[in-house]
């Protein structure tokens, strides 16, 4: 191995890049460089650049203070460079330093900002790395190979110690040494980790402990809770099941009965609408009375018909008696008696006729006002039955309320007063459109049951009584403190979209002062047709909601399906008010009024039914009595017009046959007439039968809806009221369900869905109560255990983890202690082998060397040993192969005295007498005997272990001719072993050289280089 090329550029003086090729060996001799110039120009950098690439970190030994000393600082023509860099380049074709390589090539960096590099081959490297390496090939960091200016003597001015080290660097134990250096300070370090690793597993091990118990009553705890929950999940889903069943069952019922009550219902309405429209029907006394007056106008035609057919049958067959025949005084007396009496009669019959007349008017006006008394009393049936059928509806809402989870809502609207000014909820201060109801509902959802409030003080109020009471929890709205939605007024252009009702706030009526509540519970949410819309607009541009109840949110969440019709009272169906038991009672009260008002008209159809009677017998009676009186005065005109027809055929007896004649075509005429007026009187009374029939069949219809009104009214309550029990087994149920969820929810921290979905063994309702006992056993069994944090678990396996780590580690670190101690061990035995042999080499040659610079004399080495007393601590220290901070390797020259005291190698002593001489002290010799004596012991360390190079600046400076020659031959023979670069002044020594660099510096203060290759 030989250095084969330097490369140094912005190294101190050399700013340009400058390359020094040095010659291969020949004929197994290697090259010897010298390098000239003169002083000042920079020659010397070269030695201190070799030294830098080689791992120097002193700045005392490159001659400088700072690290940027060695980056170029700039002149006057060059400014100062960023950047120093040196390669060196080492032939390895004997592979020397063991890698695939043949060349090895070091570069080191340094840049102004701090930053160093070290490469190998152009791989970033660690410094110790390149120690390493250089050292596998004789090269250390204080190597004799480099001589520095001025360094010739310090072999000899050094302590015994410093000897010492420089002499094993010869010895060729630098590499053993840095491994066992490297391996004592690993051992520091691993004895130390053991100790930290023994006093943490100390510290844990006390916790680790406590740690197992805790786990141990973690795993009992949780092997009862995995029980517990077994038996809770089994328990709860048989709770859950059988009341699932008593729901299915129920609503089984309950549709059967809603199906029975919506037919008896309907059937009852259509009853009520007959009854309104029979009720409604104008009476028709009118009709009648009419129809008796024709009746009565017929009858008396025909009468007087009749009274002139019998006056004409009697004047025609009557035969005068032989008294007052011919007297015609008689006759006109008699006539005038008979008017006169007739006069009187007729006044008697046009009398009792106008009391006739008055009582049927009488007759028809009151029963004109029993039909007005019935109607009305229908129409308070009807009435009457509608407010039932409300009260019972009423009573029923009621009743689900109180079991409906709404008790905080009817609570505080009850006690209202109390708190302050109350709107009531959000349901009811909104008026929407039947269409719109369950969009609008869907769009408010929880918001429909918020109470609105004047202030947030009457909120505290209310909410406080709740608390106070226990009566559960309710939703507040103050009015003064909502904030409306912003409104978003990109939805303007979707309501002309086909399919868009609009918007909700749009499509509800409310109070102004309401506004920014609807807001609140509507915002920004378009009503649509259907699914189909919010499509087409695009799902997640709006908040939108549909006819049918299908939600779409602007974060594009979708809710819908089908959703089950609210009870009246909790959504925008109308007014509605929590106070249902007032209303119930207000039902009951209008119910009683009209009761009363009912039995008040029964009472006076009874009474005009009374008097209608007491008219119809005195008309009856006026009849018979004008019946009487009209027989009275037909026979009194028949007698009168019999004797005025006899007092005319008296006075005109020649008018006989010709009033004969005159009878006879009257007779016939009155008897069509009367024939006819029968037909009249017939007809006239038929129609009164089917009128009178009619009017019986409409009272029969009547009746009959009336008694089956009130039998289905019952009917309707019956149904109505099993439908009210069945909804509220149903909504008690379904509570107990809620309340079961919620007991599951704060038990378990579970919903019953995820505990069905496990399948849990649902078992027979009598083993209820076995479960629950276990139940209470099992979390008692808890209790005793007592609250453990799950993460102990965590911190066990943690704790646990590292203490196996630690545990491992200390096997492990105990384990490379044992390793190290014993390669500390061999590597003392083989550097005491290699230190003896190459110390009898170097004395030998050292003695020689000095006789052929000297011409005679003589030169030696002596060991140096002294007694060191040894401590506790560093007999521990002993037995591991330490001392101290610093690595000595003198284990092999340790010998033990008696007690405590121990022999050692503490330096190496030169003694040196040049011809003639006896000196005592290296101090005695003269400057160039100092030189010569440094000189021979080097010669004498290169010729027992050579370096690939040697470096020597100016070491024989102090020379004289003479003895540079002898200096000179000396290098020559050193040649076969070692390649020599030497920087001096000296024409001698650039004699025996095989090649010649030049140094210059010119002006600019940069070091240029010149080589001339010498042939010999």
């Amino acid at each position: 191995m030989y250095l084969k090329r330097l490369e140094i550029n912005g190294f101190k003086s050399f700013a340009q890049k400058t390359i020094l090729d040095f010659l291969p060996p020949v004929s197994g001799r290697f090259s010897i460089t010298t390098i000239v110039g003169p002083n000042g120009s920079g020659k010397s950098n070269i030695t201190d650049a070799i030294r830098w690439v080689m791992g120097e970190t002193s700045m005392k030994n490159i001659r400088g203070k700072k690290s940027e000393d060695v980056i170029f600082s700039g002149s006057e023509s060059k400014g100062k460079l960023g950047m120093s860099e040196v390669t060196m380049i080492l032939d390895n074709i004997d592979n020397k330093i063991n890698l695939d390589y043949p060349e090895i090539i070091i570069t080191r960096r340094l840049y102004r900002s701090g930053e160093s590099e070290y490469l190998i081959n152009g791989n970033q490297s660690r410094l110790l790395d390149i120690h390493l390496l250089l050292a596998q090939a004789q090269f250390a960091e204080n190597s004799y190979s480099i001589v520095g200016q001025g360094m010739i003597d310090r072999m000899l001015i050094v302590g015994p110690s410093e000897r010492k080290d420089l002499l094993d660097e010869a010895s060729g134990i630098k590499e053993f040494q840095i491994k066992q250096h490297q391996a004592e300070l690993k051992l520091n370090r691993t004895v130390d980790n053991v100790e930290n690793a023994e006093r943490l597993v100390a510290e844990i091990e006390p916790h680790l402990k406590l740690l197992s118990r805790q786990v141990k009553k973690l795993e009992k705890r949780q092997e009862i809770e995995v029980e517990l929950t077994e038996t809770q999940e089994s328990y709860y889903a048989t709770i859950y099941q059988n009341h699932q069943n008593d729901i299915g069952s129920l609503s089984q019922k309950l549709k059967i009965i809603e199906d029975e009550y919506r037919i008896a219902f309907t059937k009852l309405e259509e009853i009520q609408t007959n009854l309104a429209e029979l009720a409604r029907s104008s009476s028709r006394q009118d009709l009648f009375a009419e129809l008796q007056k024709k009746h009565q106008e017929a009858v008396r035609i025909k009468n007087d018909l009749e009274r002139q057919l019998m006056v004409l049958e009697g004047q025609m067959h009557s035969e005068y008696g032989k008294e007052g025949k011919g007297n015609i005084s008689w006759l006109e007396n008699k006539v005038k008696e008979l008017s006169a009496q007739k006069s009187d009669l007729e006044h008697d019959l046009k009398k009792q006729g106008q009391e006739i007349e008055q009582k049927v008017n009488l007759v028809s006006e009151n029963q004109r006002k029993i039909d007005e008394l019935v109607n009305d009393r229908t129409q308070k049936q009807l009435k009457i039955s509608r407010l039932q059928t409300q009260m019972f509806d009423s009573e029923s809402e009621r009743n689900f309320w109180e079991f409906s989870g709404l008790t905080a809502l009817k609570a505080i609207l009850k006690n209202k007063d109390n708190f302050g000014q109350i709107f009531g909820l959000v349901a009811e201060l909104g008026e929407v459109e039947e269409k719109y109801r369950l969009a609008l509902e869907v769009a408010a959802s929880s918001h429909l049951t918020s109470l609105v409030v004047k202030d947030e003080i009457v909120a505290r109020l209310a909410i406080n009584y709740l608390r106070e009471n226990k009566l559960g929890v309710a939703t507040f709205l103050p009015v003064n403190k909502i904030e409306g939605r912003n409104q978003d007024y990109t939805l303007a252009e979707l309501l002309s979209v086909e399919g868009v009702e609009g918007l909700a706030t749009d499509l509800i009526k409310y109070d102004a002062k309401f506004e920014n509540i609807f807001s609140l519970a509507l915002g920004n949410t378009l009503v649509v047709k259907d699914l189909i819309t919010a499509e087409k607009i695009g799902i997640g541009r709006a908040r939108m909601v549909t006819l049918e109840g299908d939600l779409v949110e602007k974060n594009r969440v979708m809710k819908g399906g089908f959703i089950r019709s609210k009870l009246k009272g909790l959504g925008f169906s109308g007014k509605m008010s929590l106070t249902e038991k007032e209303r119930t009672q207000e039902y009951q009260t209008q119910i009683n009024l009209e009761q009363e008002s009912l039995k008040e008209l029964e009472i006076e159809i009874e009474n005009l039914k009374m008097k209608n009677l007491e008219f119809k017998v005195a008309r009856e009676s006026g009849n018979a009595k004008l019946e009487v009186l009209d027989n009275k005065n037909f026979e009194l005109e028949k007698e009168i017009f019999t004797l005025q027809r006899e007092l005319n055929l008296i006075k005109n007896p020649q008018e006989f046959g010709k009033q004969l004649i005159d009878l006879q075509t009257a007779k016939e005429k009155i008897s069509k007439d009367i024939e006819s007026q029968i037909k009249v009187v017939e007809k006239l009374s038929i129609e009164i039968e089917n009128f009178n029939k009619k009017e019986e069949d409409k009272k029969q219809t009547i009746f009959a809806l009336q008694k089956e009104m009130q039998e289905l009214q019952m009917v309707v309550n019956e149904k109505m009221q099993s439908r009210n029990d069945l909804r509220i087994s149903l909504a008690r149920i379904e509570t107990k369900q809620e309340d079961l969820a919620t007991e599951i929810e704060n038990d378990m921290s579970l919903n019953i869905v995820s505990i069905l979905e496990r399948g849990p063994v649902i078992v027979l309702l009598e083993e209820l109560e076995s479960l629950a006992s276990k139940i209470q056993k099992l979390k008692y069994a808890l209790s005793l255990i007592g609250g453990i944090d799950e993460e102990v678990v965590a911190e066990y396996e943690q704790t646990k983890e590292r203490y196996d780590f630690l545990v491992n580690q200390l096997t492990d670190l105990k384990k490379a202690i044992d390793d190290l101690n014993k390669l500390i061990t061999e590597l003392d035995v083989v550097m005491k082998k290699k230190r003896i042999i190459a110390f009898k080499k170097i004395r030998k040659e050292f003695d020689r060397y000095f006789k052929i610079l000297f011409d005679g004399g003589s030169a030696k080495l002596e060991e140096m040993y002294g007694y060191e007393e040894k401590n506790d601590h560093e007999e521990d220290l002993v037995e591991n192969n330490i001392v101290g901070d610093e690595i000595e390797t003198d284990s092999d020259a340790m010998e033990v005295a008696v007690g405590k005291h121990k022999k050692i190698l503490v330096g190496i002593d030169v003694i040196a007498n040049p011809p003639g001489k006896k000196i005592k002290h290296l101090n005695s010799l003269s400057g160039g005997e100092r030189t010569l004596t440094s000189i021979a012991l080097i010669c004498a360390i290169l010729s027992c272990n050579p370096s690939p190079f040697i470096v020597l600046d100016e070491v024989e400076a102090a020379l004289d001719e003479a003895n540079t020659s002898r200096f000179a031959k000396i290098i020559c023979d050193l040649a076969t072993k070692s390649q020599f670069i030497i920087i001096t002044h000296n024409r001698v020594t650039m004699h025996h050289a095989d090649a010649l660099y030049g140094v210059v510096m010119k002006g600019d203060g940069i070091s240029q280089l010149m080589s001339v290759k010498l042939d010999k």
